[in-house]
């Protein structure tokens, strides 16, 4: 026989706890009871749902300047999106305008170097001892450097020491000036380093922190083509100052450097000058001409 709960005094109902098992009062009071009444207290101080208050004039008029703001910006914004369109357009007009200028004045500038050397032809075929005229032509360009050439030689390659960490064991530019020197003296007829063609206005020499061959940078390793008899520019560089000095570098500081004689190279030609003190005499053509 179960029992039951005494009845409360003055005939009260018994709180839930008692009346009810645990777990259906638990589930049935989820809501903590401090939480509820706070709640309840609000719900019965608020009343019914507030109105909501009208928007005055002075909430008109300052949505009404944020909207005309708004509206502004936008308005701006898009001008200015298509002013900066307008303008990218033309600066892509005008770089195009001017690639096909500089082109055309490119196909002009070949066009006058092929007639000027098709009149200098003609004028060397009707001229009297044009062969001789036609060498010595040739004898200067490839002195001058002002054309391409060919021919046998030596291909050199100098580099700094394994590991360099000074001015001591790199390649300097006196070093290089060293070298060249020396091919000539051994009997190169032509020479160029890293594709740079050396003639009598060509300066080699430290530019910040590189060398530089015709005011161009040169990149190591340095590769020098020299023309000239491959059977004897070897041992007659090895016999000059300039080679013995080379070897010493070669051996005190570690200074890489390797030559091989090679049956056919091909230097290119220099950029020419342009003259703006001197002016050409009068030539045994301009005398003989009527």
């Amino acid at each position: 026989m179960v029992d039951r709960p005494a009845a409360p005094p003055d005939g009260l109902p018994l709180p839930d706890q008692v009346t009810m098992g645990l777990l259906p009062y638990l589930t049935a009071h989820t809501v903590d009871e401090d939480y509820a009444q706070v709640a309840a207290r609000r719900q019965s101080e608020s009343g019914p749902a507030r109105a909501r208050r009208p928007v005055g004039v002075a909430g008109a008029v300052a949505i009404a300047v944020f909207a005309v703001l708004a509206v502004t910006a936008a308005a701006q914004t898009s001008q200015d999106s298509v002013s900066q369109e307008r303008e990218r357009r033309a600066l892509i007009t005008q770089v195009k305008e001017r690639k096909a200028a500089v082109e055309a004045d490119r196909r002009k500038v070949a066009e006058l170097q092929a007639q000027t050397n098709r009149l200098e032809a003609e004028l060397l075929r009707n001229t009297h001892d044009s062969g001789g005229v036609i060498a010595e032509r040739n004898l200067l360009s490839l002195r001058s450097g002002t054309e391409a050439v060919h021919g046998q030689g030596v291909e050199i390659v100098v580099d700094d020491a394994e590991g360099a960490d000074s001015d001591r064991n790199r390649v300097l530019d006196s070093d290089l000036q060293k070298l060249v020197n020396g091919l000539w003296q051994a009997g190169a007829e032509a020479i160029s380093i890293n594709g740079e063609r050396l003639t009598n206005l060509s300066a080699i020499r430290h530019a910040g922190s590189a060398i530089t061959v015709n005011f161009t940078s040169l990149s190591r390793p340095y590769r020098i083509l020299a023309i000239g008899n491959r059977d004897t520019l070897p041992s007659r560089f090895a016999d000059s100052s300039s080679g013995q000095a080379w070897l010493d570098l070669q051996r005190e500081v570690g200074l890489r450097f390797t030559m091989r004689t090679q049956a056919s190279l091909r230097l290119p030609a220099a950029d020419v000058p342009t003259l703006r003190y001197a002016e050409a005499p009068e030539t045994k053509l301009e005398k003989r001409s009527p």
